[in-house]
């Protein structure tokens, strides 16, 4: 009788300095959320690829395929880059959007501080998430939304004074002082522009 016994290879996992996942965690390639996850085991935490914390020594790293596989390590989730749920980025951009509609939907400029507390952030916190994902700051996103609102306003066919205080402004006067032209002596023509 003929038994061919074969012989079974084990293959040994690379090390972790050597996974071409690894220069992505040092990279802190965001691109890479979702793909794959990694634990350390001196801190007992499991996040994901673009996670901010201090970068671990690799000889104390895993690298996990899927999230399931790093919660079964026991470890918890790192509350930096929250590997479980949306990020810190995408959780702040909702913010930013609901205070964006916020501003949008009032007819006065709420203060700084209305926006914070509907967004439930410290008012320092707050406008330094906005200005860093719209460009702006609260009160200039504000202005330009009115703006916005006169110029569709002028341009469906409305009057000047229609336009001007649907879009929020109490006088004409505060209206020529908010908006800023280069030529300040041709500020009575704007109207007429916005027309054209």
């Amino acid at each position: 009788m003929d038994v061919n016994l074969k012989k079974t290879e084990k293959t040994t996992p690379l090390p972790v300095a050597a996974d071409p996942r690894w220069a992505r965690v040092l990279a802190r390639d965001r691109t890479a959320d979702g793909e794959f996850w990694y634990s350390v085991a001196t801190t007992g935490v499991y996040c994901r690829p673009s996670c901010p914390s201090r970068t671990a020594n690799p000889k104390n790293v895993q690298l996990h395929d899927t999230l399931e596989s790093a919660k079964a390590t026991g470890f918890r989730p790192c509350r930096r880059c929250n590997p479980n749920g949306l990020s810190i980025e995408a959780e702040n951009a909702a913010l930013v959007v609901k205070a964006c509609r916020l501003i949008e939907e009032r007819e006065e400029q709420p203060s700084l501080e209305e926006l914070a507390d509907a967004v439930c952030l410290s008012p320092s916190y707050f406008h330094r998430i906005f200005k860093a994902a719209t460009g702006l700051t609260p009160k200039d996103y504000a202005a330009a939304d009115r703006a916005n609102k006169v110029r569709e306003s002028l341009v469906s066919g409305n009057s000047v004074t229609e336009a001007i205080y649907d879009a929020g402004f109490n006088s004409s006067g505060r209206f020529l002082r908010k908006i800023k032209w280069h030529a300040r002596h041709d500020a009575i023509a704007i109207p007429r522009r916005w027309r054209e």
